[in-house]
């Protein structure tokens, strides 16, 4: 059986499209609802679902995207819990691939997978569209070919590297990244991860011009800048986070594109750093 875990706020609507793409439970399958502090009918969108489909919704009030995956983790129990967000749809197969990928490679931990736009006026942004399979082996390629929207675990993952991070997702002021965190722990552990374009969801983002587009891009690049500050001490992380400085700087004088990355990156490594020191205070 698939756990999968769909976090929700104030986007019913979304939410609506995204539970009407699922087949009708035939008993390999829960999903659950996370629900981070809606204020709209986010509640009676799943129950009326719930009517066709094995549904369980929390509520989780701590704020972002990772505490928000978190409660679903810890509400399921199921061997691999796969993930998707409130304004995708998933393909019909989307759960029976999930399953013949983990089946045809035993030994992978993390399965990811194709992200499409869902129509052909939305932006193409937040998409994965590489046809091959691939063993992702370095942070490079998760960054590339891996997504938040489109992913799945073995529960092993947790039990090894840990949970999301709290400081990392959508709702706290990092922003996105977390999904890149938790898989790059996953490396660091000896994990395997592989992507797949048999796995398939469409992104139906709604984002259809450029400052939509360049306000989602802002998210990504805080996100990194926080990813290269937790793992600096990583000879690995710390080349890329070099080698993209070091070209943004050299365009810098002459580009605003580039001193906005780089003040994004500032930004998050900014606000990873204060994460870390509060912790180390709460730890003492």
């Amino acid at each position: 059986m698939i756990g999968v875990v769909v976090c929700t706020r104030n986007r019913a609507e979304r939410l609506d499209r995204c539970l009407a793409s699922f087949a009708p439970g035939d008993g390999n399958y829960e999903i659950v609802i996370v629900d981070n502090g809606s204020e709209d009918a986010t509640k009676s969108v799943v129950a009326r679902h719930a009517k066709r489909l094995p549904l369980a919704y929390v509520f989780e009030p701590a704020r972002g995207l990772s505490s928000a995956r978190n409660r679903g983790i810890a509400q399921l129990q199921h061997p691999v819990i796969a993930f998707t967000d409130d304004d995708c749809l998933v393909a019909a197969d989307w759960l029976s691939a999930i399953t013949a990928a983990f089946d045809a490679h035993p030994d992978v931990a993390i399965v990811g997978g194709k992200v499409e736009p869902a129509s052909a006026i939305e932006a193409r942004v937040s998409t994965r569209m590489h046809d091959a399979f691939e063993r992702v082996a370095t942070a490079e390629r998760v960054l590339s070919l891996m997504s938040g929207c489109n992913m799945a675990f073995r529960r092993e993952v947790f039990v090894r590297v840990g949970t999301f991070d709290p400081g990392f997702g959508k709702g706290r002021p990092i922003g996105s990244g977390e999904d890149l965190d938790i898989m790059y722990r996953a490396l660091r552990a000896g994990l395997a991860i592989v992507y797949t374009p048999d796995v398939v969801v469409r992104h139906a983002h709604g984002r259809d011009n450029s400052d939509a587009v360049a306000a989602v891009g802002r998210d990504y690049v805080r996100g990194r800048g926080a990813f290269y500050c937790k793992f600096i001490a990583d000879r690995h992380i710390a080349r890329m986070a070099y080698w993209e400085t070091a070209a943004l700087l050299r365009q810098a004088f002459k580009d605003a594109n580039a001193r906005a990355v780089l003040l994004g990156l500032a930004a998050g490594a900014l606000h990873q750093s204060i994460n870390a020191m509060r912790a180390a205070h709460r730890a003492r």
